[in-house]
């Protein structure tokens, strides 16, 4: 594995950002031994520009810088949340492509729910043929369905899949979201100064819906 090098790209809502992100974001630079990993929050949303709940794309970047502060490696990019138009990730991923060069190897990290419905995304076609994936695998998941499903991309697509074991148990942004909704304490789950921007800001309070 040491010759696996490259940048890997982390990107979702992050609504917010909670440990589970960030675990995921060091342990996969780390185990794939990656120059770096991005974690690119979503701007305009292609499959829904109405969804409730989802802070401006400025604070749950501002959120992810605090909740990475300190970490080697990995960075927050505003690619997508300074777009207007809707994000789709082969066209972020192609950017990012021509930003570092087309000799530096870039990998789409995904989860196994992501991972078992990507036919279904824009160009995933273009995806898996044009870069490499790597997905992060809970513990609960059910490992001959990820197998089949990478035989799958790899034989119809020519895909260069890895799997990554994660030892972490899940956290859901729905958790803490619905834990600061209740006033309840959600400080396990993120960081401390992720929290503190949330109640600066007034952030997921109970009455907004």
């Amino acid at each position: 594995m040491s010759d696996y090098r490259g940048i890997g790209v982390l990107g979702g809502s992050f609504n917010p950002v909670h440990n589970g992100h960030v675990f995921l974001a060091e342990y996969v630079r780390e185990t794939c031994r990656l120059e770096r990993v991005l974690m690119i929050p979503t701007g305009v949303h292609p499959f829904s520009t109405k969804r409730k709940n989802v802070p401006p794309g400025i604070h749950r970047l501002n959120m992810i810088e605090l909740a990475i502060e300190g970490i080697p490696g990995v960075e927050a990019s505003d690619i997508e949340i300074k777009k207007e138009e809707p994000s789709y990730t082969y066209v972020t991923l192609t950017e990012l492509r021509e930003i570092y060069g087309e000799e530096t190897p870039i990998h789409f990290i995904v989860g196994t729910d992501e991972l078992m419905t990507l036919e279904k995304w824009y160009c995933a076609d273009k995806i898996v043929q044009e870069f490499g994936l790597i997905v992060g695998v809970r513990p609960h998941f059910e490992k001959d369905r990820i197998m089949e499903k990478v035989r799958v991309m790899e034989e119809e697509h020519s895909a260069k899949i890895m799997l990554v074991d994660l030892p972490a148990p899940d956290v859901s942004s729905t958790q803490v979201r619905e834990a600061l909704m209740k006033g309840e304490d959600a400080a396990g789950m993120i960081s401390e100064r992720v929290l503190a921007y949330i109640r600066e800001n007034g952030l997921y309070r109970p009455e907004v819906t």
